[in-house]
Formats: C-alpha cells, sequence, structure tokens
C-alpha cells in the first residue's frame, strides 16, 4: 500500500525550497519550449551546476580529468532540456540525471576508460538487488525508491544516491556484472521512475537505440515482444503475461534469459567495435610517429589545454554535431603585438596578461564551452550546440576584452595589446575540424582589433 501524500503544511524549509525551485525549473522549460532563447536555457543550466559537477566528480576513477567529464555531463544536461516533457510528472532532476550519467558513460565508452567498483559497494549493491527482487515479486511492479528504503531502514534520498552510483559503476567493466546478478532473476531497469501509477521510461540516444534494436532482431521473437513490453511500454510481468497468455514465471524466465542474451550479443560487437578502433588508433600513433603524453596537452601557465587537445576534441564535437543535427561553432582569439610586448616589458607582465585574459574569457563563457590555448599568443574555444548565438558570445568577449585592456593600460604606449577574433559554425560553414579552423583562423586575421574599434565606435 502506498504511503499519502506529504501535506504542504507538513514540509521542512528544504523541502519547500526545493519544490520551488522545481516549480521555477518547469516554468523555466516551458518559456525555452515556446522561445528557444539560449539564455533561457543557459539559467536552467547555471540552476543545476551542482548536480552536474556532483556526478562527475563521481566519476573520479576513470582516469579522467574530472573537468572534461563535468563538460560531459553538461552536455547530457542541455539534451534533457531539450527533451524534457513537464506533463509525464517526472522530476526534472531524476529526468535529466539519466542524461548527464549517459552522457559521461557513453564518453567513458568510447574513451576505453574503466571503474573499479569498491568492495563495499559490492556488497551493498547486492543487498539491494535481493531487495529490489523480493519487492518486485511482491508488488508485480518495480519498487519505488521509498519502497526499498522502508525494506532496507534507509533514507529515500540515500537509495536515489546508491542508484545513482549504481549506474555510474555500469560502465566498470566489458561483462557486465557478475554472473551472481545474472542469475538471481534481477531485470528491473532501474532507469524507470515511478510516477503515480505510471512507469516513465526515457529515451535511449538515437545511435544506441539502433545498436539495440539491431541486438534484437537475433531474438526469438517471443522474447522480443516480452521486452518490448516490459521496458519500452511499461507493462508490469503480470499484464504480459496477461496479454501474451504465458504465466507471470515463464515471463519472468523470458526476461532473465533473453536479457543475458542481448547482454552477450552487446559485448560481442562492442568487442568487435573496439578492435577496429584500437586497429584504427595504431595505425594513427605509428602515422605520427608518436603520441604526446597527457601531461603535454596542458598548458602550465594558464592552465588551458593545448592545440593537440583543441584538434582531437573538436573532432568528438563536430562527430556529434553529425550525428544529432546539432551545430557547433569555433572562436578564435588572438593577442596582437604580444611578442613584442612581452620583449619590451619583461615576462612577468606578459604573463599576467595572458592570465588575466584567460580568466575574463572564463568569464564570458558556459561551462560546457571548451577554452584551449592554441598558440602562444593565440586562444581557441569550442561552442557546442550554438550556431548564430556565438555572434553574442563574440560581441561579449570584445566588450570584457576591451574593458579589461584599457583598465590595465595594455592598449596605450608605444606597443599595445590588442585583440582579433573570428568565428565559423559547423555545418554551416565547413564540415572538417580543419576546414572550419582555418574558416575562423581566417576571419581572425581579416577582423578589425580591439580595443581599436571600441575606440573608433567612441569617436
Amino acid at each position: 500500500m502506498k504511503p499519502a501524500k506529504t501535506d504542504s503544511t507538513s514540509l521542512t524549509p528544504q523541502q519547500i525550497l526545493r519544490r520551488r525551485n522545481d516549480e521555477e525549473v518547469i516554468q523555466l522549460i516551458a518559456d525555452y519550449r515556446r522561445t528557444r532563447r539560449a539564455e533561457i536555457r543557459d539559467r536552467i543550466v547555471l540552476q543545476y551546476s551542482n548536480l552536474v559537477e556532483g556526478v562527475a566528480r563521481r566519476f573520479h576513477g576513470a582516469a579522467e580529468p574530472v573537468e572534461d567529464l563535468a563538460q560531459e555531463g553538461y552536455i547530457g544536461l542541455i539534451t534533457a532540456i531539450d527533451l524534457y516533457d513537464p506533463t509525464k510528472n517526472v522530476k526534472f532532476s531524476t529526468y535529466s540525471t539519466h542524461f548527464i550519467i549517459g552522457q559521461i558513460k557513453h564518453c567513458l565508452r568510447d574513451r576505453g576508460k574503466i571503474i573499479k567498483e569498491p568492495a563495499w559497494l559490492q556488497e551493498l549493491n547486492q543487498k539491494v538487488s535481493r531487495v529490489i527482487e523480493s519487492l518486485t515479486q511482491e508488488l508485480g511492479d518495480a519498487p519505488s525508491n521509498e519502497e526499498i528504503g522502508r525494506m532496507m531502514g534507509m533514507a529515500e534520498e540515500q537509495v536515489a544516491e546508491l542508484m545513482m552510483t549504481r549506474e555510474i559503476f555500469k560502465v566498470s567493466s566489458i561483462d557486465g556484472g557478475s554472473e551472481r546478478e545474472e542469475d538471481n532473476g534481477q531485470t528491473v531497469n532501474i532507469e524507470r521512475r515511478k510516477t503515480g501509477d505510471q512507469m516513465v521510461g526515457f529515451q535511449l540516444p538515437l545511435e544506441e537505440r539502433i545498436v539495440l534494436d539491431t541486438a534484437m532482431d537475433k531474438l526469438k521473437d517471443l522474447e522480443q515482444q516480452v521486452i518490448a513490453e516490459f521496458y519500452f511500454k511499461d507493462l508490469n510481468q503480470t499484464e504480459i503475461a496477461k496479454l501474451l497468455g504465458i504465466s507471470c514465471n515463464y515471463v519472468s524466465h523470458i526476461l532473465r534469459t533473453s536479457t543475458k542474451k542481448l547482454k552477450k550479443i552487446l559485448v560481442t560487437d562492442e568487442m568487435i567495435e573496439a578492435q577496429r578502433n584500437l586497429a584504427h588508433l595504431q595505425k594513427r600513433v605509428t602515422e605520427q610517429q608518436i603520441a604526446p603524453e597527457p601531461h603535454s596537452m596542458v598548458d602550465p601557465l594558464t592552465r588551458l589545454y593545448n592545440r593537440y587537445y583543441y584538434e582531437s576534441r573538436l573532432e568528438e564535437e563536430m562527430s556529434r554535431s553529425s550525428r544529432e543535427g546539432k551545430k557547433v561553432s569555433v572562436i578564435f582569439l588572438r593577442i596582437q603585438n604580444f611578442s613584442p610586448f612581452r620583449t619590451q616589458n619583461g615576462t612577468l607582465p606578459a604573463d599576467e596578461a595572458l592570465t588575466e585574459t584567460t580568466q575574463t574569457i572564463r568569464g564570458c563563457i558556459r561551462r560546457v564551452d571548451i577554452l584551449t590555448r592554441y598558440d602562444k599568443d593565440t586562444f581557441a574555444l569550442i561552442l557546442p550546440f550554438t550556431g548564430e548565438t556565438g555572434a553574442l558570445v563574440l560581441e561579449r568577449l570584445r566588450g570584457k576584452l576591451s574593458i579589461l585592456y584599457e583598465a590595465k593600460g595594455w592598449s596605450r604606449g608605444g606597443i599595445g595589446l590588442t585583440i582579433r577574433m573570428g568565428m565559423a559554425t559547423c555545418p554551416d560553414e565547413a564540415r572538417q575540424g580543419m576546414a572550419l579552423t582555418l574558416c575562423a583562423i581566417g576571419r581572425m586575421e581579416n577582423a578589425e582589433s580591439v580595443p581599436e574599434i571600441e575606440e573608433r565606435k567612441a569617436a
């Protein structure tokens, strides 16, 4: 029996604040769906920055910089904002967490990273699996976090956190768990969340759905139908048994055996793909003679990634752009007269100009954007999911840097520093990384300098 809903008068101040935040976000999302204004989406992203950063930190064992994982998480959050439907009665924080984790796992899978699950978490997961299995058989449906918590003597928030951690460690090994876990009949999809009397299934990314559909074709017709009814149409085992005219036990057996078959099919396909990727990587390393060490990808002064990282990351973002039909833009920014300025004023003032410029640029962009030091006097900025609105970023940078250089006096004197900028967008102006880069650099070379342009406007 479900507990009665909590009366608003009995809510704690924290719960009241959380409810107000949820209502505000739903209104913002409704405004964004109506207007598609980037600044509204950015407000939502900012409100959930702690969630993204928190999820990213949980992947710290993946030998990948947390900053990189957070950038992937922000991409997942933006996808969730674009797809969220408030009428489904799913909290946006729950919905977006699925996409944040999924995007980070997708990145780790592409980069071949492995996370080792701690022994204490393995033991706790076994207990949770047994509780979920018991409650599923008792209720005839997947239990909620609250029901699991009552059985285990844990708060609902602790169960939700544990479920998130279980999701994270699903990327831990290529064989996807122990035999014990496979044999205990645990077929509950923890990405499904109960809301009222309905189960809500989250939408898979298109490329993952294609892979899954291909694997499903290798199962028997009855196995395909049972999996489709349970995972995609949100029917419970009792409803499936009535629909197909078979027993609940047989439905449970089909779910258990068919998901094991799917796992083997997907693992085999992934291994084949991994072997192809390895051969491709070995070929690239041979062509380049030597691959750079990870520490050489970070500029020691500005703590920004360098040109090599920019080029490899741009290829990833353009591939994503092609898959998802989204735009991606790059902005190049050069400090003019930097070498003469260093010669005339010394290393310390020149280094200060670099670090202050870096901080100013960071203050003008989103966390999902990727800022790199392309050359000694040049920055390169990748703007995922950005098309024409990149021009607004360009203007914001122009204004902030003009103020900075004027305040510091760097634009005055015999050898004054100025800024040149140029932007290009994929796929509007180029579909290959090198072509997009050259387009942006060409526009930067032909652009007017800042703050000279500001001085002319004032005149």
